[in-house]
């Protein structure tokens, strides 16, 4: 898996603004969401320890928390997200985060990160009208060993297009995909998905994940439960940084898996603590005790 590269950090080590979904055909119905769908789903853009600038995208769990990839949060030290609804733009500064406290290497690739999930607490409550969503609770018709084929849909900002070209940035733009199956051999079972632009068989609303989506929203729906979310945007083949158009063929995209025990389990405790103004990380000691230690930069 040493192909695979960061949704966000490498398109920003360039300089560059980072890209989004990258769709089969980008005139399908629904590639671009207006302001009216997916309003919870947010952009972020922070700003290194080194001072550099990035793009990720969040999503709304609450409204003043924020799940973002851990990526997005490890080695930055300031943040502003920005709503995009029918009522208008807003931007809010980040008063704490929390990262996932197995978020490490992965021993497959140094490249990517295992448990890559991270909180966002809002300096003050989103706009009214941005929708919150929910985090899969495990009890989903979905099991780590049947996920193959199951239709999700993914949204982020940033730079779209397909195979023959590119579209501008700072749009929330929308795509669908087929999960893949579980990342093997990996503790944090991460979700693969895959999409083969070369193939004029592949449904005009099929996409996946690129350059700038980390830390954004894989959705599942069932019954009555739509907008559920799954995965977490974390990692993509698709080159961060091009000349020319995109490679065509097949790529690959890693989603943080919400469902998974570990980050579940995570995901409950962390979002009931506060963190303290200005403080820029809690860190969660022992999986079992799951004690909460503050930390400030």
């Amino acid at each position: 898996m040493g192909w695979l590269r960061y949704c966000g950090f490498v398109f920003c080590c360039f300089g560059g603004t980072a890209s989004a979904i990258t769709i089969h055909d980008t005139s399908s119905p629904g590639y671009l969401t207006g302001n009216s769908a997916y309003t919870g789903v947010a952009s972020i853009l922070g700003t290194l320890n080194t001072g550099s600038q990035f793009n990720c995208t969040g999503a709304l769990v609450a409204p003043t928390v924020v799940v973002t990839a851990g990526h997005c949060v490890a080695s930055a030290s300031q943040w502003n997200v920005r709503f995009e609804t029918a009522s208008g733009s807003a931007t809010i500064g980040v008063s704490g985060s929390a990262l996932h406290p197995l978020y490490a290497n992965r021993t497959s690739s140094p490249n990517i990160q295992q448990f890559d999930i991270a909180l966002l607490w809002l300096a003050s409550s989103a706009p009214l009208d941005a929708a919150v969503y929910a985090l899969s609770d495990g009890t989903l018709p979905l099991w780590y060993g049947d996920v193959a084929g199951s239709v999700v849909d993914q949204v982020g900002y940033g730079l779209g297009g397909n195979p023959s070209g590119a579209l501008g940035v700072g749009v929330r733009r929308t795509a669908q995909n087929r999960l893949a199956g579980i990342l093997g051999g990996e503790a944090d079972q991460a979700l693969v998905t895959l999409h083969d632009f070369s193939s004029a068989n592949e449904p005009r609303n099929f996409g996946l994940i690129a350059a700038g989506d980390s830390g954004g929203p894989m959705f599942f729906s069932y019954g009555q439960n739509t907008n559920v979310i799954i995965g977490i945007a974390s990692a993509t083949s698709i080159p961060a940084v091009m000349s020319g158009p995109y490679q065509t063929g097949t790529h690959f995209g890693i989603h943080t898996n919400v469902f998974e025990p570990l980050t579940r389990n995570w995901l409950t405790t962390a979002m009931i603590a506060t963190p303290e103004p200005g403080s820029a990380l809690l860190l969660v000691s022992g999986i079992t005790v799951l004690a909460l230690l503050r930390r400030r930069r």
